[in-house]
């Protein structure tokens, strides 16, 4: 064999497994920078912009840090969860301003009863008055909220908040929802799904403030304000065995993952003054 066919045969060198290009997507790369843009940072800190996000952006599944998920999830989820306890507390302040006329004698107006039994109904109040009404028109904090939609929406991850904006994996009978996959043959149960973020956590919040399988939440944090102590997720947390069929796994899961990710910080803050720009369009929430 000569020199130039034993050079023929010579074996080429193998070819190394080269990873495919990672790209974050669009809408992400988008939120990222705008929220760097408006100097929105989780690094100590005490107040947060009214930036209210419609959904969660398309590629949030497909990071590869785990890390940056989260910090977007927190700053989506923030003045969310501010501001529906914004709601929540001008509410409160209304009904003790009208229980405060009832206890000094002054008149109560039509408009102002008929607001009140407006509220009865709507937190499914049937005993106890005004003084029932407030123990269930209270805040939630927002630790307790930011742990429980980490842990039903896998960090914003799940089909349920992808296609239904379904964060908390609310059930419901009697509604279009989406379809678990893994139901059970038998059950006609569907997760609601919601047209933006905020409605969802709007609905979770009337849920936790009304449904009957969370009156211990309720009355322990009506003991909090009786006490003058603060109301703290960590605490609430306990009293939440009946959310999940996991029962004390579930509280152990939430007070994990605001231990491990530091959500507790997060219960004294409020939202900074001043106007900013608005959101990237396409995520925009177009509401105040």
């Amino acid at each position: 064999m000569s020199f130039d066919e034993v050079a023929a045969v010579t074996v080429a060198p193998e070819k190394k497994n080269v990873k495919p290009l990672y790209r974050r997507d669009p809408e992400v790369i988008a939120l990222n920078q705008y929220y760097q843009s408006i100097g929105y940072s989780l690094s100590g800190v005490q107040e947060i912009p009214r930036v209210y996000i419609k959904r969660v952006p398309k590629g949030m599944r497909d990071l590869a840090s785990a890390d940056e998920r989260k910090q977007i999830f927190i700053r989506i989820m923030l003045p969310l969860a501010l501001r529906v306890n914004e709601e929540i507390t001008a509410r409160r302040d209304r009904l003790m301003a009208i229980q405060s006329k009832k206890y000094s004698g002054d008149p109560i107006s039509a408009a102002e009863k008929e607001w009140v039994d407006q509220m009865m109904k709507r937190y499914r109040v049937k005993d106890g008055g005004v003084t029932a009404l407030l123990e269930r028109i209270d805040i939630i904090p927002p630790s307790l909220m930011l742990a429980q939609s980490a842990e039903e929406s896998g960090w914003g991850t799940s089909r349920f908040v992808r296609k239904g904006n379904a964060l908390f994996g609310q059930w419901a009978w009697d509604e279009d929802g989406i379809v678990p996959e893994d139901r059970a043959e038998g059950k006609t149960h569907v997760i609601k799904s919601f047209n933006s973020l905020i409605d969802s956590v709007r609905a979770y919040a009337r849920n936790i403030n009304s449904h009957p399988a969370y009156a211990e939440l309720r009355a322990e944090r009506a003991k909090l304000r009786e006490g003058g102590e603060v109301v703290l997720g960590w605490d609430l947390a306990d009293t939440l065995t009946k959310y999940s069929e996991r029962g004390e796994e579930y509280v152990d899961s939430l007070h994990a993952i605001m231990r491990v990710n530091g959500l507790e910080t997060f219960d004294g803050i409020g939202f900074a003054s001043g106007d900013i720009p608005p959101p990237p369009s396409v995520l925009a929430l177009l509401e105040d």
